[in-house]
């Protein structure tokens, strides 16, 4: 009662506003329901980074292949705001008052439409009539695996609602990085790092300057900049740190689960769950977070720019403008329009692996002992191996041939693990069927299709983007920027964390659904709060200059966010009713 209660009080309010429920313009659709054909189905789809050239090749295709049956598509005009809560309030609507079939969008997670959200359930469940169905290539014949089969488990998790209900079906595999204008590095002599000590050496190096260009403050080139604000984009790079470091834990922090010996999945009890920010992993994440985050060394404006503001200081060659930012790969279709004659410059990247990974494998107490510097020059080594995608044997074989080191199998392969490792967007990229549709089979088709190996080359070769179905590598393309971000999904050593879901497990019915009890946004408020910093702001670096700076605000940090925990434990338990 208490969900068609909020459905009814909702439509009310949009008779009210606009006449009629035919005028849902604020809802996007424009002149009332759409009308379609008995044998087409109607499609609404999101305009963001990927474009939609892919969508109507795909459209094209679909209906070569069903010619005979007279299956037709019919794509309303791609809008950026067919998103979110504006995609589950038309939704609410109703089929027969909306009359479209598909919603290809992004934001709308499974339980907001499901049987748990504020309107109840608004899909269709595709477990059977897409799930697990054969993909369908372009000549309208199956493939030899399900759609389930081709997906990763990881995703289709994303797509599934509290209840098991497989409402959702991913688009697109999304991945975050590092965005590098190659021509702006190239000037200092410095390389695309791969480590975050490569990394931070970069920085300096075009902060401070060297032998081939003067500092910042000459030069007018900083080394990164960052969105303003609580953006994603930032904080994707801390969650990638994390996980390189230690996958469970990563997992444990956002579930307060731990896994048994057997594989089953245990509760951490409350002196666990208090203290499980009280970790290597954190602190390690944190040094790396506040070095990174250190506003003295970033390009002006970057505490209080836009994405494209930001992004301008990427491709453009004007003062103040920036070598590095934390990005996605769909950057390129975003600029692509206004800075045509600068997309040779830059490149994308994975995110660099934390050097803690190597310094835990080959440092101090391990078989390898090596110093701070060999153990990064080590992993540095490793990770290209990577990148070219070599096997684990040949990984070791050359390290043996090259280095004279002889690499523990178990080594080769944590650090393939932690390379391989990236953020994903994707589950954030989902398509929806809308309840009610009287043409289920026919968009089931299209769906399968979409599935296809077929559709993944076009996704890949129009959207400069990876299927989640088939992972392909773009060689074709004009831009190394796509090039090289499709190396990062096709590897086969990928894989990838995401929180679009937010907390769960224990942790989601503690509601504790953001990274920290004590920052709303970690990034902003290192770069508004903190005073860690080696540099001057006249582009040197102190006299004094002491990493440890922020090593101590990392330890401050942590201690403050496990005593926060603690103090608000009891709390929390009875505000979500488990006390």
């Amino acid at each position: 009662m208490k969900k068609s209660t909020k459905v009814a009080t909702f439509l009310l309010s949009a008779i009210f506003a606009f006449g009629s429920v035919s005028s849902l313009a604020a809802c996007g659709v424009a002149g009332g329901k759409v009308e379609s054909a008995e044998n087409e189905i109607v499609v609404k789809v999101r305009k963001a980074g990927f474009g939609t050239d892919w969508l109507y090749t795909l459209k094209n295709k679909f209906e070569a292949a069903y010619k005979n049956e007279g299956y037709k598509v019919k794509i309303l005009t791609p809008d950026n705001n067919i998103k979110d809560d504006v995609v589950v309030k038309e939704l609410a609507l109703g089929y027969k008052n909306v009359g479209v079939d598909l919603y290809i969008t992004s934001g709308v997670l499974p339980d907001h439409v499901g049987v748990n959200g504020d309107y109840g359930e608004l899909v269709e469940d595709l477990a059977d009539t897409v799930y697990s169905q054969k993909a369908i290539n372009y000549n309208g014949e199956e493939e030899s695996q399900t759609v389930t089969e081709k997906l990763d488990p990881e995703i289709l998790r994303y797509m599934t609602d509290a209840e098991g209900k497989q409402y959702a079906y991913c688009w697109a595999q999304t991945s975050g990085g590092l965005v590098v204008n190659t021509v702006k590095l190239e000037q200092y002599g410095l390389e695309i790092p791969k480590t975050t000590n490569e990394m931070f050496e970069c920085f300096e190096a075009i902060y401070c300057g060297n032998d081939k260009m003067g500092n910042s403050i000459k030069s007018g080139t900083y080394p990164i900049t960052y969105v303003s604000g609580q953006n994603g984009y930032t904080l994707t790079f801390l969650h990638a740190l994390l996980a390189q470091y230690d996958r469970d834990y990563f997992d444990t922090l956002w579930s307060f689960q731990k896994k048994g010996e057997n594989g089953e999945v245990i509760q951490l009890s409350d002196a666990e769950c208090q203290e499980v920010y009280n970790d290597q992993t954190m602190y390690e994440m944190l040094k790396v977070a506040y070095r990174t985050f250190d506003m003295t060394i970033a390009a002006p404006g970057s505490q209080s720019q836009t994405v494209d503001q930001a992004q301008a200081k990427i491709m453009g060659n004007n003062r103040n403008g920036a070598v590095f930012m934390f990005n996605g790969d769909w950057m390129l279709n975003e600029v692509k329009l206004n800075y045509r004659n600068y997309l040779h410059n830059i490149d994308f990247v994975n995110y660099p692996v934390m050097s803690a990974v190597g310094t835990k494998l080959f440092g101090a107490g391990t078989s390898y002992n090596l110093s701070e510097e060999a153990c990064d020059d080590l992993l540095s080594f490793v990770i290209d191996c990577v990148d070219e995608n070599m096997d684990i044997d040949a990984i070791i074989e050359k390290v043996k041939t090259d280095k004279d080191i002889t690499l523990a199998e178990a080594d080769a392969k944590e650090v393939a693990r932690a390379r391989g490792l990236t953020y994903a967007r994707g589950p954030e990229h989902v398509a929806y069927v809308t309840k009610g549709t009287t043409k289920m089979d026919i968009v089931s088709k299209f769906l399968r299709m979409m599935s296809s190996d077929d559709y993944a080359e076009t996704f890949n070769v129009q959207g400069n983007g990876a299927s989640p179905y088939c992972a392909l590598e773009n060689t074709t393309s004009e831009y190394k920027f796509v090039r090289n971000a499709s190396k990062v999904t096709a590897n086969r050593y990928f894989s990838f964390v995401s929180t679009i879901t937010g907390a769960r497990g224990y942790r989601g019915q503690l509601n504790f659904q953001r990274f920290f009890t004590t920052s709303s946004h970690l990034p902003f408020d290192i770069a508004s709060n903190s005073r860690a910093t080696i540099y001057t702001m006249n582009g040197t670096k102190k006299e004094d200059a002491d990493l440890q700076v922020y090593a101590d605000a990392a330890t401050t940090f942590q201690a403050n966010e496990v005593a926060n925990i603690i103090k608000n434990w009891d709390s929390w338990l009875q505000n979500a009713g488990l006390k």
